[in-house]
């Protein structure tokens, strides 16, 4: 079990990190002039986090704890409706305001591959966020008919 706990905590470090890799470059261009900074590491940090539990289950600390598994079947609905809430805020401010308005920046030479990134991550992490956000819970409940039903599986 000890092992299992490590390696939630190496997980979650990964996953920090990793979230602040994809939004530094973000920062080094845009500084505060990027109004999304903390839903974008939010839905880096669900995508990346529920994915693994989505497809890893069987190798974390949680696998057989069944108030773990029926708070993640509820919790994804208020997230859910967060994650659509920021996607549709960050898809009104492109609409409104263009995509060279991501950044805020006064010097001409920021180049629009920058800023597509910027748009297309965005969107691939918020996208996927509400996916696993969808599928967390089918999870769950398998998970729960696999604990209740057999020995060995989760």
């Amino acid at each position: 079990m000890k092992e299992y706990i490590k390696l939630e905590f190496m997980w979650i470090g990964v996953t920090l990190l990793v979230s602040t890799l994809i939004l530094f470059p973000i920062y080094y261009v845009a500084r505060e002039g990027y109004l999304f900074y903390i839903s974008n590491f939010v839905a880096i940090f669900i995508f990346l986090s529920l994915t693994r539990y989505i497809f890893m289950l069987k190798h974390t600390p949680f696998a057989r704890v069944k108030w773990f598994k029926f708070l993640w079947i509820f919790l994804p609905i208020p997230l859910l409706m967060l994650s659509i809430d920021n996607m549709m805020e960050f898809q009104q401010y492109l609409e409104e305001e263009g995509t060279y308005a991501l950044i805020k920046a006064n010097n001409g030479d920021i180049k629009f591959s920058v800023i597509q990134w910027i748009r297309s991550q965005y969107i691939f992490f918020g996208v996927g966020a509400i996916i696993v956000l969808l599928l967390i819970p089918v999870r769950m409940i398998i998970s729960f008919w696999r604990t209740t039903n057999t020995v060995d599986r989760v």
